[in-house]
């Protein structure tokens, strides 16, 4: 397989696998029945990127065969690379690049990960890896790429900076699969509403139940019972029964058009450590390049939640959302 060397300016001391994808699926066996454990990656100078050039006598129908096919996918990922040793490793990492507005502490934060890609079908088999890399979680650069699990890479995004309330960035990634253009991935100006968007125009979006989540009535019912119970019953359904409870989004293709499918999403965590988990429920009749217009939206979702900045609180129930919860 060959690469070609396409410089994109952001900061990543290896992109995904060190410095390729062939090292993607080198994990060990105990990992692949876990959420897959990132390990931090030291900061180096802006690298060009290696992307696969077209590969020969592959098409892009082949993702469609593999994803079309599908009734659903889930992926999970963990974004805890500060706190395997403590607040010692975490404050260790303090002052080592330059300060900016987003990240005033010059908080060092590149990382890289690989996740299963798994089949909702009796079984949960692996059908591809998701591989994840960023140069600095605040900026909000991105190298994400789907391996097949002969090493090949099947698809493959990247960006220089996320687009936030107070910050441009590139809200259009255009997408290749096995080194040939096929459509982008698409964010708001804000870095909301993950979507993935083909050649013709039409596309995939999650769409939030907004108001009328699972955690909302939880919420209210954690309200209700506080004085009843002197506290304990809310405390109990905050701390034991909202983190399991997933947020709800719908899967559009058009803004007022009917439901494709159903997007879970599971958010557990604390101070600057994440567990993330996405599972993709396809509606019966969808036909096959929606299935995968679906999956890749959902991949791009939980990849930029990945790199999402450290944050405090716990998302069972409070702390600073996601950019993707927030999307209404």
């Amino acid at each position: 397989r060959h690469y070609s060397r396409v410089p994109l300016g952001f900061e990543v001391s290896r992109v995904l696998a060190d410095g390729g994808f062939g090292h993607a699926r080198a994990r060990r066996a105990d990992e692949q029945e876990e959420m897959a454990q990132m390990q931090p990656t030291s900061m180096a100078m802006a690298v060009p990127v290696a992307v696969a050039a077209p590969t020969a006598g592959r098409s892009p129908e082949e993702m469609v065969s593999l994803f079309g096919g599908l009734d659903g996918i889930e992926v999970a990922v963990r974004s805890d690379q500060h706190d395997s040793e403590g607040t010692y490793q975490f404050l260790s990492q303090v002052f080592q690049q330059q300060s900016t507005l987003m990240n005033p502490f010059g908080i060092a934060t590149a990382t890289r990960g690989s996740f299963s890609i798994k089949s909702t079908a009796e079984g949960n088999p692996e059908i591809a890896t998701l591989c994840v890399a960023t140069g600095d979680r605040f900026r909000g650069d991105m190298a994400a790429a789907i391996v097949l699990p002969d090493n090949t890479v099947l698809a493959q995004w990247s960006r220089s900076s996320r687009p936030t309330m107070i910050s441009s960035g590139e809200t259009d990634l255009p997408v290749s699969v096995f080194g040939a253009p096929y459509g982008k991935m698409q964010t708001s100006k804000w870095g909301m509403g993950h979507s993935y968007v083909d050649a013709s125009g039409k596309g995939v979006r999650p769409r939030s139940h907004g108001c009328f989540q699972c955690k909302t009535y939880w919420c209210i019912a954690s309200f209700c019972l506080f004085f009843p119970t002197c506290s304990i019953a809310s405390i109990a359904i905050i701390c034991c029964v909202m983190p399991g409870v997933p947020g709800l989004y719908d899967l559009k293709t058009t803004p007022n058009g009917p439901s494709v499918g159903l997007l879970k999403l599971w958010q557990q965590g604390g101070d600057i450590s994440e567990s993330s988990k996405i599972k993709l429920e396809i509606a019966p009749g969808t036909d096959a390049q929606t299935r995968t217009a679906a999956a890749l939206a959902a991949l791009f979702m939980i990849a930029d939640i990945f790199i999402d900045p450290p944050k405090g609180g716990n998302h069972g129930g409070g702390g600073a959302p996601h950019a993707a919860e927030m999307d209404r």
